[in-house]
């Protein structure tokens, strides 16, 4: 078939060169395009920053490919698939070793190998390793290789000398007049001794050229295999101190196990008679014999070959499915596993947000009973004090007529008619009017005022006088009415007035007046309680809620029934006593505002 194939080759060719031939799609370089439009909107991209490097690296384009990898690894220095991009870039760069070298790293990494088959199968092939290539190369080919694949798996039959098999890989694509395909038959030829038709073939397809490569096939044959290799893919004749530094890289080539190979058919039983049948047969017809069954030899040999690629691929698929398995049952457990933590988490919040709402409520409550019994205690000392004026003032008898001297004849003073007692309940109705005019301001209340209003001060109550003894009221201060100028005499021997005078004591202190020493002023409310030495830490609480409002502002405490006030303050005016209660409001510090009455002693709180 070879010699048929070569014979017709310069008849073939000007008509294969005359052909319109369609171009061939581009898989690898649409890919490629759809993968830079993902870069573009997003540069840090590592999967698709990997994708364009191999993609680059299957065409031929080296250079741009090691600048993704090198990208993707400042991105994802730990990535096992980095150093399976960069194990292409280091075999189109004529570092067969150090490509193994990342490979087998890639490989140990967790990295499935089956998609980089064909570039490690050219590695091994570079170094001399045709058993291992092969392996390779079919493993590529059962998983659907493209024509370079094929290609490159023929180049490694005819390296090994089986010229046959390498013309039967090419035949499909020298059918479709694939130029490159034509270029590794010649090369196979001339590596095979058979230099005259490789001369013919590059006559015909390699134009200008064909004449110029005569040396170069005639001095493939004696080369080694990986010296072969280096000719027929890189142009390359001569062993360099480089090359032969990088094959030390090489890790150890793995065991390949032994391929069965399936017996030939038994020969045909020996003729009868000698020289009966066997004389008969014409000696082209009996090397056609021999030709079949070593056809028939070399196809089960090549059958037992794609037969146990193809256990080795699907033993490596099978492998890589089950590490992704295991791979996605194990994303799935750290999945269902954060997703409990993020559960119980987001139950202990809600509860410490229940426990913590629980404590607002209750708090706010005692806040709200703490105020309620203040208010009621105001009220009944307000209630009490008005009963107490009011009853003064019911006793207390109308003002009596005040005498008028006679001139002349001084009459004594007439008697003053006793005033009646007050009536029992009389005066009820006097404390209800003064309960009715009574008003709870709305700071002790605990609320803001209405929008529009602010809140108005409420006015000190005016210190009752003191009712006066009831035998002063009874005793009227004469007074004296203008006499005549003859009447006008006073008797030198009237007596004085009884009463004595009230010395005073030059020592006594003089008294202040509690209304000046203890003036009404207003305040805000933070808390309250019977124990005076937990005040402060109530204060500290408050000022831990809002530290920036209470910046500035002094405890002060004053007794109310059986408990107490704490207060901040005081403030100059009632509004701003309302502000300070809206701000601190705010940072969750419930209070209120207050005035206290003229002559109310307000102590100051000692907060260490």
């Amino acid at each position: 078939m070879s010699a048929a194939l070569v014979a017709i080759a310069p008849g073939v060719a000007p008509r294969a060169a005359a052909q319109e031939v369609a171009p061939p799609p581009t898989p690898n370089a649409d890919r490629l395009a759809e993968q830079m439009r993902i870069l573009a909107t997003d540069p840090r991209n590592v999967p698709a920053l990997l994708a364009a490097g191999e993609l680059s690296a299957r065409l031929n384009d080296p250079a741009a490919a090691a600048g993704f990898f090198a990208r993707a690894q400042a991105l994802a220095p730990g990535n096992p698939r980095v150093a399976a991009g960069q194990a292409m870039v280091m075999v189109r760069s004529e570092r067969p070793g150090e490509a193994l070298r990342l490979f087998a790293l890639a490989e140990r990494g967790g990295v499935a190998m089956t998609p980089y088959a064909s570039d490690r199968a050219l590695a091994y092939d570079l170094i001399g390793a045709q058993a291992h290539a092969q392996l390779e190369h079919r493993i590529a080919m059962a998983q659907g290789g493209d024509d370079e694949t094929a290609r490159r798996y023929a180049y490694s039959l005819g390296i090994s000398g089986r010229t046959d098999e390498a013309m039967k890989i090419l035949d499909p694509l020298l059918r479709r007049s694939d130029r490159a395909a034509w270029r590794a038959r010649a090369f196979i030829l001339a590596m095979n001794g058979d230099a005259a038709g490789a001369d013919r073939i590059a006559a015909s397809m390699m134009g200008g050229v064909g004449t110029a490569l005569a040396p170069f096939f005639r001095r493939l044959p004696a080369l080694a295999p990986a010296d072969k290799a280096f000719a027929v893919h890189f142009g390359e004749l001569r062993r360099t101190p480089s090359r032969i530094a990088d094959a030390q890289v090489a890790p150890p080539l793995p065991t390949i196990a032994p391929v069965q190979v399936a017996a030939a058919p038994p020969p045909p039983p020996p003729p009868r008679a000698a020289g009966s049948e066997f004389a008969s047969i014409s000696p082209e017809r009996r090397m056609s014999a021999r030709e079949r069954r070593a056809q028939e030899a070399a196809a089960a040999r090549q059958a037992a070959a794609d037969a146990e690629a193809k256990r080795i691929a699907d033993a490596r698929a099978a492998q890589e499915a089950e590490t992704r398995r295991q791979a996605e049952a194990a994303r799935l457990a750290e999945q269902q596993r954060l997703e409990m933590e993020r559960v119980a988490a987001a139950q202990r919040q809600a509860e410490a947000q229940r426990l913590a709402d629980a404590e607002r409520a209750a708090q706010a409550q005692r806040e709200a009973d703490a105020r309620a019994a203040q208010e009621r205690a105001t009220r009944e000392a307000e209630a009490r004090r008005a009963a107490e004026a009011a009853t003064a003032s019911a006793a207390a008898p109308p003002p009596a007529a005040t005498p008028v001297e006679v001139a002349r004849s001084p009459e004594p003073a007439p008697e003053v008619a006793p005033q009646p007692k007050p009536r029992v309940g009389g005066e009820d109705n006097v404390i209800a009017r003064i309960m009715a005019g009574i008003t709870i301001p709305a700071s002790e209340l605990g609320v803001d005022p209405l929008p529009g209003r602010e809140a108005e001060p409420t006015p000190a109550p005016e210190p009752q006088p003191a009712a006066a003894p009831a035998v002063a009221a009874s005793k009227p201060k004469p007074e004296t009415v203008a006499k005549p100028a003859a009447a006008a005499k006073v008797d030198p021997k009237a007596k004085a007035d009884p009463k004595p005078k009230a010395k005073t004591d030059p020592k006594a202190k003089p008294k202040v007046d509690p209304a000046k020493a203890e003036p009404a002023r207003h305040w805000v409310q933070v808390a309250g309680g019977a124990d005076v030495k937990a005040l402060p830490k109530a204060w500290k609480a408050a000022v831990a809620e809002a530290p920036a409002e209470f910046r500035g502002k002094q405890a002060w405490t004053t007794p109310l029934r059986f408990t107490n006030r704490l207060l901040a303050g005081p403030f100059k005016t009632p509004a701003a006593a309302q502000d300070f209660v809206n701000a601190i409001k705010k940072k969750g510090v419930s209070a209120f505002a207050w005035t206290s009455e003229a002559g109310q002693k307000i102590e100051k709180l000692d907060v260490k």
